[in-house]
């Protein structure tokens, strides 16, 4: 059976209520996953529910808080001094929208919900209110409950609710986390129709919650000079000798961004063709060698091509050891240039890279040291295999980097780049961290707008 298509599909909708009627009659198998009925993270989420609901599986949320011990939790909750900022940020646009916005403490206890008052009265018919339990303990399948058990963020739509009562509703969710231990705080959450669950929102409520706990750090250290990550300030290591000019003398493997890949040794640039680049670049990874097969069957898909590569290291030592020519036609330095050892094949002496500045700066989460270092995507030409992979890893992982710890000039900076230029959540990000007047941001609403326009 194929897997449903989207979640507000009618037939998959169909397809839901018809497994609701197995799971109320215990046929729904165990441990075998159902992809075509329900999808996967829906599925567990409601086999848990099953284990902790059994007797109640249409009953609404009560209020497990009463008046003074909501109000004692909200004034304890790190939202409530950045409400002003979940206001501008996320429940004014939503409430306009005709949403609700809800949010919860890490216990899946609801302390704000805010919204037009004809749809508040609605939701509070199924318990969705301020005070009320919406873990999945409590209410089994929804989006705040599900964003919290999983730490990730979560659409949940109709029928994939494991409470009835709520099978008329969608909604979409993201935890927060403290700015300090990264421990989850709470859940912003926007409930609806299916407008609740439309492609803007997730990134809307992801760049919320990078604003508040970006507005968390600045509260919790008041009067510092430069916050981690943000500032774009911090020392970069040895930065002169990453762009050849420091007293670092090893050859430089420069295999990111547009252009020829090359090797610059002793002051000098050899430039690599795409093969000989990838050849370096996996000798380079594999600093303790690595057998012909395996790096036939990284370039080339195949362990048989072996003799291929075989082929491939002569010539590759050939060039290195006769020094190449430079830009000035001279053979590169003799000291400079490394060699290719044999059995398994490495490279002897030390080679830096480029990759390898990107790699230090992703592990510092040093957003400035980043973005100087990325240039582009690694060896952009290149089909093989293993590179394709390390690309691939290299630029989710250097996304990843940049919505949670840059600025907003930095994310507007790596919007620029073609990876960047067409992703709604960086510019929604970088509509949350910008000040009202910020160039950046007056940009990125242009840049929405357009990729709304082309998207239809």
């Amino acid at each position: 059976m194929r897997a449903p298509g989207s979640p507000v599909e009618d037939a998959y909708q169909a397809q839901l209520l018809r497994a609701h009627a197995e799971l109320r009659e215990g046929n729904l198998p165990a441990g075998q996953d159902r992809p075509g009925m329900v999808r996967r993270a829906v599925l567990e989420s409601w086999r848990r529910s099953l284990s902790r609901l059994q007797d109640h599986p249409t009953v609404p949320s009560r209020p497990v808080l009463a008046a003074p011990q909501l109000e004692s939790a909200r004034s304890g909750h790190l939202f409530g001094p950045i409400m002003p900022l979940l206001r501008s940020r996320l429940i004014a646009p939503a409430v306009e929208a005709g949403m609700l916005v809800a949010l919860g403490d890490a216990q899946g206890r609801l302390l704000w919900v805010e919204g037009p008052s004809a749809v508040r009265t609605r939701a509070e018919s199924m318990g969705f209110a301020p005070g009320a339990d919406w873990s999945e303990e409590a209410m089994g399948t929804s989006a705040p409950a599900l964003a919290l058990a999983t730490g990730s963020p979560v659409q949940v739509v109709g029928a994939e609710h494991f409470v009835e009562a709520v099978h008329p509703w969608s909604c979409s969710a993201v935890p927060v986390l403290h700015p300090r231990s990264g421990e989850v705080i709470g859940v912003i959450d926007v409930t609806g129709d299916v407008g609740a669950v439309a492609p803007i929102v997730l990134p809307l409520l992801r760049s919320t919650a990078l604003a508040a706990q970006e507005e968390l750090r600045a509260l919790l250290a008041p009067g510092a000079a430069s916050r981690p990550g943000r500032t774009g300030a911090g020392a970069v290591e040895d930065e002169g000798a990453g762009h050849g000019t420091g007293t670092d003398h090893r050859p430089l493997l420069q295999v990111m961004g547009p252009g020829a890949p090359r090797l610059r040794c002793g002051g000098r640039d050899l430039e690599l063709s795409g093969r000989h680049a990838e050849l370096l670049l996996l000798l380079h990874l594999h600093p303790d060698g690595i057998r012909g097969a395996e790096l036939a069957e990284q370039l080339h898909g195949d362990p048989r091509h072996e003799g291929t590569v075989r082929a491939e290291v002569v010539r590759l030592r050939r060039l290195l050891g006769a020094g190449g020519p430079g830009p000035d036609g001279r053979a590169l330095p003799e000291g400079s240039r490394p060699g290719i050892a044999s059995r398994p094949y490495r490279l002897l002496g030390e080679v830096d890279s480029d990759l390898r500045r990107v790699r230090q700066a992703l592990d510092r989460a040093d957003v400035a040291a980043l973005l100087d270092a990325h240039r582009g995507p690694l060896l952009t030409a290149s089909d093989a295999p293993a590179v394709v992979r390390a690309r691939e890893e290299l630029a989710a992982h250097v996304r990843e980097v940049v919505l949670e710890h840059a600025s907003a000039e930095q994310l507007w900076r790596y919007a620029q780049r073609p990876e960047g230029a067409g992703d709604a959540e960086v510019l929604m990000t970088v509509l949350a961290l910008a000040p009202p007047d910020a160039p950046e941001r007056s940009a990125a609403v242009v840049r929405l707008e357009a990729l709304r326009r082309e998207a239809g």
